[in-house]
């Protein structure tokens, strides 16, 4: 009897091990099975293959998806929408240890940065099934991958998903480069693991739609991340149940580096050259229509570099020690120039200094010096510190060669006027005087210069040899000299 019911014991177990692997393996192919939507951009260029793969839980509004690009970018989102304003993003990017994922829900609200999304919480998932989840794989071949479900994500303040669409409208972009050069731009790595990192612009964006329908999990137990689908290789995904990119295109932004250009040429090289004319060659006019010409240039960076700010969350404030500095200096700029006009006009009427060249004068080096170091901290606001080494050579540069220019003018100038200061006066009158009826004859030009130049103010010198000192001219009406013969001086020929 006991060994009856030890085999009616080990029987049950068995029935009970059998029954839970029957679990597993349905548990399984639910996974394998999982309603999906799968949309893949291959590109001849590596940085803009992308993938994105997503299951909707009707049930709980749950969003699942899998999402990949190249290693290279910074970043890589995909979008409810057919544009940015009102879309709902899902922004990826490596976190702070650079080999892990940080994902982020977004809204756009136009052609800017879309801003964080805190009414959406994402969870990154791992399967032994879903190779390197949520990492960064190095080497050419380097991959970026996110795995997650983002919770009642169907719905947001400014648009929904519906469950019924066949063509459900996505956009899809990803971010600029890391390394220097024309594809990285030289910028910085994004990594991060806060939710509202700034984000570079996008190096390509597209359009792609989506047949939710085939997408839909009725119930919970068959949602999740989509897996790979692709027959003929287990890891890898091919476009299902979407449409192929349109819109799609290459972007990028030469503003910022317009506008860096602009302003490092005006206060490194135009004005110190602005104010080098006027200390070698005294030229005024030339002094005033180079600072001009390097005011105009400011005025259209300084342009530039708001609509610039406008575009990103961390510079849209106005708030950043660069941005401070530059319209401080902006003011500065036609605050001087209102002082050297005011000075140059009172200066023509008056033949006198005035307080006002003394400010214009200390004023102009003041805003050089806070110009110049702006440059380097604006580098490092946007990202692109590696540029501080090559703009510090290039200052030192041009600093030696105005240096050395004025410093050669200055010994040249002041040399030739002590040989001027040592000279003996030119006959004829101070300098810048000349007297062309005594000067070298020929021709009846100087048809008296037999008699030698006329005499300065009291001396006795006269004419040749005569010996006449000065005295006033007597006329007959005055009353000088009445009763006494009037004498005049020789008459002239």
């Amino acid at each position: 009897m006991p060994s009856f019911a030890t085999n009616i014991l080990l029987l049950a177990l068995s029935f009970a091990l059998a029954a839970r692997h029957v679990s597993a393996a349905d548990d399984s192919d639910s996974n394998s099975t999982t309603p999906a939507a799968v949309f893949r951009y291959d590109s001849s260029t590596s940085d803009s293959d992308f993938v994105f793969a997503l299951n909707v839980d009707q049930t709980s509004g749950d969003l699942y998806m899998h999402m990949s690009a190249p290693a290279g970018n910074q970043w890589m989102a995909a979008g409810i929408g057919s544009q940015m304003k009102d879309a709902l993003m899902f922004v990826a990017y490596p976190s702070k240890n650079g080999s892990g994922m940080t994902l982020s829900p977004r809204l756009g609200s136009g052609h800017t940065e879309p801003s964080y999304y805190d009414s959406i919480n994402c969870s990154l998932i791992y399967g032994d099934d879903l190779a390197d989840a949520n990492t960064v794989t190095s080497g050419d071949d380097g991959v970026m991958v996110v795995n997650a479900v983002c919770k009642n994500a169907t719905t947001w303040t400014s648009g929904s998903l519906s469950y019924t669409a066949t063509a459900q409208e996505f956009i899809f972009a990803v971010g600029p480069g890391s390394d220097v050069g024309p594809g990285g731009h030289g910028s910085t790595p994004l990594q991060s693991n806060s939710l509202s990192a700034g984000l570079r612009r996008h190096s390509f964006y597209g359009e792609f739609t989506m047949d939710i329908t085939s997408a839909v999990s009725t119930e919970s137990s068959t949602a999740g991340v989509p897996r790979p689908n692709d027959s003929a290789n287990s890891t890898n995904y091919v476009r299902e149940n979407a449409s192929t990119a349109f819109s799609d295109k290459a972007d990028n932004d030469p503003a910022p580096a317009i506008h860096a250009f602009v302003m490092c040429l005006t206060f490194v090289v135009i004005f110190p050259l602005g104010a080098l004319l006027l200390r070698v060659l005294k030229r005024v006019i030339l002094h005033a229509i180079v600072q001009t010409i390097g005011l105009v240039l400011v005025c259209m960076a300084t342009a530039g570099g708001i609509v610039i700010s406008t575009q990103y969350n961390r510079s849209k404030h106005f708030a950043s020690a660069h941005q401070v500095i530059g319209i401080l200096l902006f003011l500065a700029l036609f605050l001087q120039l209102g002082l050297g006009i005011l000075h140059h006009r009172i200066f023509k009427r008056e033949q006198r200094p005035t307080i006002l060249s003394k400010i214009h004068l200390y004023l102009g080096p003041v805003i050089l010096v806070f110009g110049v170091i702006n440059a380097p901290i604006g580098f490092v606001f946007a990202g692109n510190p590696h540029l501080c080494l090559p703009y510090v050579v290039i200052l030192v540069i041009v600093a030696i060669v105005f240096v050395g220019i004025r410093f050669f003018s200055h010994k040249c100038c002041g040399n030739r006027g002590q040989r001027k200061a040592g000279a003996a006066p030119p006959a004829g009158g101070p300098e810048g005087y000349q007297y062309p009826q005594f000067g070298p004859g020929g021709a009846g030009q100087a048809p008296y210069e037999h008699l030698g130049p006329p005499p300065a103010y009291g001396r006795s010198e006269s004419y040749g040899s005569d010996n006449i000192p000065l005295r006033p001219y007597e006329s007959q009406q005055s009353g000088l000299g009445q009763g006494v013969q009037a004498q005049h001086p020789r008459p002239m020929v």
